[in-house]
Formats: C-alpha cells, sequence, structure tokens
C-alpha cells in the first residue's frame, strides 16, 4: 500500500505556522485543531516541523521564559519526509530508523519538491487495521464456502 492511498483517505489538508511565531501560538493551534505537528512554512516552503514532544522539551527546558520563545528556537533542526510513491513499509522504517535517531510520528508528504500532505503513525495504524479487517472477511468467507469433500475423500 502507498502514501498516496493515506491521503486519499484522510484529505491532504495540513496545518502549518512560521518559524518566527511564538510557541504558544503553536500550542493554540495544536489544541484548537487536535492535532500532534505543525509544518513550519517560510515564505511558502516547508522548512521544519514543531510536535508535541518539541513543546513539551521546551517547556522543561526554559521553564518560565516559555512564554517568549518562538517556533524557531524548537522546531525541529533536520527534516524527514516521504512522498506519495513512497510505500507503508519504507515509511514506517523512516519513522522508526531515520538520522534524526528518534521515532517519528508525523511525517510531511513531499512529491516532487511540493507539499502534498502529512501522515501520522495513527494514519498508517488506521489504514493497516482496515486493510487487515477487510482480508479477516475475505478469509472467513473462503473457509465458510470451503467445498466439502466427497464421500471417496477427493
Amino acid at each position: 500500500m502507498k502514501v498516496s492511498k493515506i491521503l486519499e483517505d484522510k484529505g491532504k489538508d495540513c496545518f502549518s505556522i512560521e518559524p518566527d511565531q511564538f510557541l504558544y501560538e503553536a500550542v493554540e493551534l495544536m489544541t484548537q485543531h487536535k492535532i500532534g505537528s505543525l509544518l513550519v512554512m517560510e515564505n511558502g516552503n516547508l522548512k521544519s516541523i514543531v510536535t508535541e514532544r518539541d513543546v513539551m522539551g521546551a517547556v522543561g527546558k526554559y521553564k518560565d521564559k516559555i512564554s517568549g520563545i518562538k517556533v524557531e528556537d524548537v522546531m525541529a533542526s533536520s527534516l524527514v519526509t516521504c512522498c506519495s510513491d513512497d510505500d507503508i513499509a519504507s515509511v514506517m522504517g523512516k519513522m522508526t530508523n531515520n538520522a534524526t535517531k528518534r521515532w517519528i510520528r508525523h511525517l510531511p508528504v513531499v512529491d516532487e519538491g511540493m507539499l502534498a500532505g502529512m501522515i501520522s503513525i495513527g494514519d498508517i495504524v488506521h489504514i493497516l487495521l482496515k486493510e487487515a479487517k477487510f482480508e479477516n472477511r475475505l478469509l472467513k468467507n473462503y473457509i465458510q464456502n470451503w467445498p466439502e469433500e466427497d464421500a471417496d475423500g477427493d
């Protein structure tokens, strides 16, 4: 299965913030939209990502100075992406084994240098569960319609 299938099912809408905005604005957006990350866009170009994990790390690091911290101070220093044509297995590999040495839960989808959407580990689990349920139904149907053996055992 390809990333494009996930984007077909969930849509391509993404939420973003600019690097010079305050981190509390990112928290407000994530809370409002019930999401765990925002794309960081600068002049219409994808620059990075900021996640719930980045926010929590900033709270621990900056403590009472957190209100003055900007997105660019905590956003990912290197960006891992995938493309629509990637298969789910390779994307899961990128999420668990990548240059950041951290597990990644959100991946921007970039096709030919253009942002095509965003997928999360939750999106992958959802599509794999849907696929497993479908296969389960097929197998049950196959077993229930198994032809009976002849009296000779043929």
